[in-house]
C-alpha cells in the first residue's frame, strides 16, 4: 500500500472520529418538547445498506489481458435536495468540517449543509452525509418530519453542473441515542466501503430527534435516514 493511500485512508477515519465526536452539537438550541416522530428501531442497518464485501482475485500468472476503459466518475457538488413526499425543496451549501471537527449546520433551518470532505455525489463508496435541523429558533426546519421518512420515497439531489441524482430510501429512519453513536461510527459513516446494486456511494440525510430535554435544551438522539441511488 502506498504512503499516499494510508494517509488518505488516515484523514477519512480522522473526519470520522471528529464527525461523531460532534454530532450532538446539533441537538443546540432548538425548541422543542417531548419527543418528536414515532419511536424509530436502533437496530443494526438492513443488508442493503450494510458495506458490499472487497472481493480481491489473483491475477493468472500465465495470461495477461489488456485492461478496459476505466468508468469514468464524475462526482458532483450538492446545491438542492427535493423530496416531493415530504415537499422539501431546500438549498443546500458545502461546508467543511468546523475547527474542533463540528458538523457545520446552516443557521437558516431550511437549508441543508452538506459534509464536503467526506464522501460527494457520484462517488463509488462512502456515506455522503446531509445535515439539517429539525426546527430552530421556532422555524420549522428542512428535516423537520425526518423521523416519518418511508423506504420506496424519492429523494432527488441538484448538483452544481446541472444533473439531478435520484435516491430511493432504502430503509425505515433509525433513531440512535446520541451517547450510542460513537460506538457506531463505522457502521453510521462509512466513508470506504460500496453500498447497494449500483456499488456506490449512499445518502445520508441527519437531524437530531427522539424525546426532547428541556432541563438541556437539547434532543437525545439522532434520525438518520438512508438512501441508495437508483
Amino acid at each position: 500500500m502506498s504512503s499516499s493511500t494510508v494517509r488518505s485512508r488516515s484523514l477519512i477515519v480522522l473526519g470520522v472520529v471528529l464527525l461523531v465526536l460532534t454530532v450532538g452539537i446539533l441537538g443546540s438550541h432548538y425548541w422543542g418538547s417531548d419527543r418528536v416522530g414515532r419511536v424509530l428501531t436502533s437496530a443494526t442497518l438492513p443488508p442493503d445498506l450494510r458495506p458490499l464485501p472487497v472481493v480481491t482475485r489473483a491475477e493468472p500468472k500465465a495470461a495477461k489481458v489488456a485492461p478496459g476503459p476505466v468508468p469514468v466518475v464524475r462526482l458532483g457538488v450538492p446545491v438542492g435536495l427535493d423530496v416531493p413526499s415530504h415537499a422539501v425543496q431546500a438549498i443546500v451549501s458545502a461546508h467543511p468540517l468546523m475547527a474542533g471537527g463540528a458538523l457545520y449546520v446552516p443557521a437558516d433551518p431550511r437549508e441543508v449543509g452538506w459534509w464536503s470532505t467526506g464522501s460527494a455525489p457520484g462517488s463509488g463508496r462512502g456515506t455522503i452525509v446531509l445535515v439539517a435541523h429539525i426546527d430552530y429558533g421556532g422555524v420549522q426546519g428542512a428535516f423537520a418530519d425526518l423521523s416519518t421518512y418511508r423506504p420506496g420515497q424519492v429523494i432527488w439531489l441538484r448538483l452544481a453542473d446541472g444533473r439531478r441524482l435520484r435516491y430511493v430510501v432504502a430503509a425505515a429512519p433509525i433513531e440512535v441515542l446520541k451517547s450510542a453513536v460513537d460506538g457506531r461510527a463505522a457502521e453510521l459513516f462509512d466513508q470506504v466501503h460500496s453500498y447497494g446494486a449500483a456499488q456506490k456511494g449512499r445518502l445520508l440525510l441527519l437531524s437530531c430527534g427522539g424525546a426532547f430535554d428541556n432541563r438541556t435544551g437539547h434532543y437525545e438522539s439522532n434520525i438518520f435516514v438512508y438512501a441508495l441511488p437508483a
